[in-house]
């Protein structure tokens, strides 16, 4: 098994993978330290910055590239914490996963959906979310037509992220529907009739 790539995010704390939505801010974020240094982390985000607290941090990245990680959002995600074997070459480490609920299950009804996976997802991966989402019967005839048109609207977005692929899909009613419209109007989405 490959041994994953650690960036380090301060002494003694490191992330093998992150993701930043639109605004730049953290979304997920996969953390390694003592147990020691994971507190004072969590403790520095609760702190006022003249305090020692902060709200972002500058990274190195494997490729050499500098990034800074917004960390703005932390009060509204989920934690879940495992801790290594005690006895390993590193001693007791502890790998905890910050992330947005919002990722582990997509509320019901909603017209946003964020995915996480560790391979690339192409538009066909993408097309049964897309399906699903929206509130308009969507053809799979149209699967080819649409990857262009949303992607440009664009309520299909490849998210910045790092050890992790990561997409947001947004399908708001009142752009879709008049997008919808229209390219049906124009036989860019052709109708399929069904013969009985």
């Amino acid at each position: 098994m490959q041994t994953p790539n650690l960036i380090a995010l301060s002494d003694g704390l490191y992330i093998d993978a992150f993701v930043q939505d639109n605004h730049g801010d953290v979304i997920f974020l996969s953390l390694w330290a003592r147990d020691g240094d994971m507190q004072h982390f969590f403790a520095a985000l609760t702190l006022p910055i003249s305090q020692g607290g902060y709200r972002e941090r500058a990274v190195t990245l494997p490729n050499g590239q500098s990034h800074t990680l917004h960390l703005n959002r932390v009060s509204d995600m989920k934690k879940m914490t495992t801790r290594l074997p005690k006895y390993t070459p590193v001693g007791e480490w502890v790998h905890t996963w910050l992330m947005l609920p919002e990722l582990m299950k997509t509320p019901h009804g909603s017209q946003e959906a964020w995915l996480l996976s560790q391979a690339v997802l192409d538009w066909d991966a993408l097309w049964p979310t897309v399906k699903n989402l929206c509130h308009l019967p969507l053809l799979d005839s149209w699967q080819p037509h649409l990857a262009s048109l949303l992607g440009h609207a664009p309520m299909v977005n490849t998210l910045t992220a790092w050890g992790i692929h990561a997409y947001h899909i947004h399908l708001a009613p009142e752009v879709i529907e008049p997008l919808i419209a229209d390219a049906v109007k124009t036989k860019t989405l052709p109708l399929t009739l069904v013969q009985q």
